[in-house]
């Protein structure tokens, strides 16, 4: 008997299965040569047993008709193989474990799976990427932990945190924690409330400033805040006013507070640009990039997505990359920790960072090095934890330059001054011959046709746009005017037939629009990259897609899992990017979703037609409500107070 067959048999003296799980578990990715249909007839003759009948004794399972030696061989052989012992994904699958996470965990823990799984479950609710309470309580409840065990009690409170930072907060208060993880224990509050400190002890929390962080969120706040503090206190030379330019080279003359936010970035280690759509941005940051490397500075441009970074780099002509790839971040590695070698380090769509993010691109800073961060504050923040941008605005610490006037509206553009009125609260004008129009209906039903009409008859017809040069922009994927139902029911109004490949029910057509859903650095195609397909070989199984920049890239069938329909995307996968012609429905039926800062960023990312088709009652929802409370931070707080103590410091020398 081998180390495997002994694990094997202690393991599964205490570990309980059931037949169901058994069967999961041979008909999984585990076992080969017996599939749904053999590991039912298995568990049906030999019930639990099946898995020792398989490794000591196979001979008995080939008296089951079909399960020749081969078949019994090959599984035999896959039982053996298993660096664990069979028990352990049979027990996870007893438990109602998918096949995904039964893999994590054992990925995550190996040999030490079962003593993980034994002396805590509740532990793999902070370690194992994704994976629920509920899941870990499957686990539990099989274990027969009770309802009061610390160890589940722990588990909740750690979820009640994390429950927190999936909405973006870097902290939850003490009672938001207790209560969550109250709702889903059905334990008391007061029993929950006496494993806070002992989490904390044990590292796995940490208490600050009223808060309850995990670890990470923690340092991310307070080692960034005091990078920044570090950066924002560097001394530079005063920068004469003949220094800063009267106008651009094509003769345009800036305004005052275009002027002001030149001065700013030449003369201040660390700043903020922020502004509206239209308000002069990108202008200003074109002027300083050729400020500053006129003055012989090296300017390094980054920014969170690789779609906003290639939009940056259309936009002021300098190239700029993804935060990640500045860091050398890759999957499953991590960060290199090489430094940013730069003079001054300028970071573009400032309001998606995240506060991990931000941390380590601060860390990655040398002394001396010049920030600027641009973005516009009213946008939707982050779709991870913090609210960086608001934080620095707010904070006081470090100069923000803010630009209002609407310079596209000059130019006979109302999308500009349509997306403004939006976040002053103001519904906006609709012109019938201008760039932006509302369309009323009074259902979903008939939002959902007045856009197919709009695509394929009425602006074609009215304003000469063909039907592929415009997107649906929608705040959520399900339902019928969410994004996956209108690229089913455009795909077939517009392009219904052709050359195609297929991945279970969806068909990838020539002709079709796409969206890249990974970063892939092989490609050079990154996260929300839009696309068109161009060619189809369905004898190869292959198609090209042709980017936005002309980049073409070839796709097998394995890889059409990259790539979804474009027809219509989500406001957050638009975010960082602008598009020619959007339509955005507005519907009662997406009432979780509808913002003001959702319907802003929606209508701010249109570049020269933007049609709302919107119930009445459901626009006025939206542009009446915002958030009814701001993430959770202390990021400005910490900004603030290392300010104090360092003017205090000085102040005592």
């Amino acid at each position: 008997m081998n180390d495997t067959d002994t694990a094997t048999s202690s393991t599964s003296s205490f570990l309980p299965l059931t037949p169901e799980g058994v069967q999961a578990f041979l008909s999984g990715p585990w076992v080969e040569g017996i599939g749904p249909a053999f590991a039912a007839r298995l568990v049906e003759r030999f019930g639990t047993d099946a898995l020792r009948v398989l490794a000591d004794t196979p001979e008995k399972a080939a008296t089951i008709a079909g399960l020749g030696p081969l078949r019994i061989a090959q599984a035999s052989e896959s039982l053996r193989k298993l660096p664990y012992p069979a028990e352990l994904p049979a027990f996870l699958c007893s438990c109602g474990v998918g096949e995904v996470f039964a893999d994590r965990i054992l990925d995550k823990y190996g040999n030490q799976t079962l003593e993980t799984i034994v002396s805590d479950p509740y532990s793999m609710v902070e370690e194992v990427w994704q994976l629920s309470f509920f899941t870990a309580d499957k686990i539990g409840r099989a274990l027969g932990i009770a309802d009061d065990d610390p160890r589940r009690l722990r588990g909740a409170l750690l979820t009640g945190v994390k429950h927190y930072a999936e909405d973006g907060h870097l902290f939850a208060r003490p009672g938001q924690a207790v209560d969550y993880a109250a709702s889903i224990t059905k334990v008391s509050p007061e029993k929950i409330e006496g494993q806070i400190q002992p989490l904390i002890d044990a590292g796995r929390l940490t208490g600050s400033r009223g808060g309850l962080y995990l670890p990470v969120f923690y340092k991310a706040e307070k080692e960034g805040a005091g990078k920044l503090l570090e950066l924002a206190a560097s001394k530079l030379p005063a920068v004469a006013e003949s220094d800063i330019p009267e106008g651009d080279s094509e003769g345009r003359i800036y305004s005052p507070a275009q002027r002001a936010a030149i001065r700013e970035a030449l003369s201040t280690p660390v700043m903020v640009l922020t502004g509206g759509p239209g308000s002069g941005k990108t202008t200003i940051l074109r002027a300083i990039i050729e400020n500053l490397r006129k003055q012989g500075k090296k300017v390094v441009l980054a920014a969170p997505t690789g779609r906003a970074a290639k939009r940056m780099t259309t936009l002021t002509g300098a190239e700029a990359s993804t935060i990640h790839r500045l860091l050398g971040y890759r999957s499953g590695e991590g960060y290199n920790k090489r430094m940013i070698d730069a003079d001054v380090l300028i970071i573009d769509e400032g309001s998606m960072m995240e506060q991990v993010l931000l941390n380590h691109l601060l860390q990655a800073v040398r002394p001396g090095t010049r920030l600027i961060m641009v973005g516009d504050v009213d946008q939707l923040p982050a779709i991870g934890a913090g609210d960086v941008l608001r934080d620095l605005i707010d904070s006081g610490v470090v100069p923000v330059a803010r630009l209002d006037e609407n310079f596209r509206q000059a130019r006979g553009s109302t999308i500009a001054a349509a997306a403004k009125a939006i976040n002053k609260g103001e519904k906006p004008a609709s012109e019938a011959e201008g760039d932006f129009l509302i369309f009323e209906e009074d259902s979903p039903a008939r939002i959902h046709d007045r856009i197919i009409s709009l695509i394929t008859k009425e602006l074609p017809k009215k304003r000469g746009i063909a039907p592929a040069d415009i997107t649906v922009v929608t705040p959520q994927q399900i339902g019928p005017l969410g994004a996956r139902r209108l690229n089913t029911d455009l795909q077939e109004r517009i392009n219904p037939e052709g050359p195609e490949l297929r991945r279970g029910a969806t068909a990838f057509r020539l002709g079709d629009p796409v969206l890249q859903k990974t970063n892939s650095r092989e490609r050079g195609v990154y996260n929300g990259e839009l696309g068109r397909i161009d060619a189809v070989d369905p004898e190869a199984e292959t198609l090209d897609v042709v980017f936005a920049d002309g980049r073409r890239s070839t796709y097998g069938r394995k890889d059409l899992g990259e790539l979804v329909h474009a027809y219509a995307t989500t406001v957050h996968k638009l975010q960082g990017s602008e598009l020619k012609n959007i339509i955005i429905p507005v519907t009662m039926a997406h009432k979780p979703m509808l913002y003001r800062n959702l319907l802003y960023t929606g209508v701010s990312r249109a570049g020269e037609l933007c049609v709302l088709v919107a119930e009445p009652e459901a626009l006025e929802h939206a542009i009446a409500t915002t958030p009814a409370t701001k993430r959770n931070s202390n990021f400005r707080h910490r900004l603030r107070a290392g300010l104090q103590g360092s003017c205090q410091r000085s102040e005592s020398r």
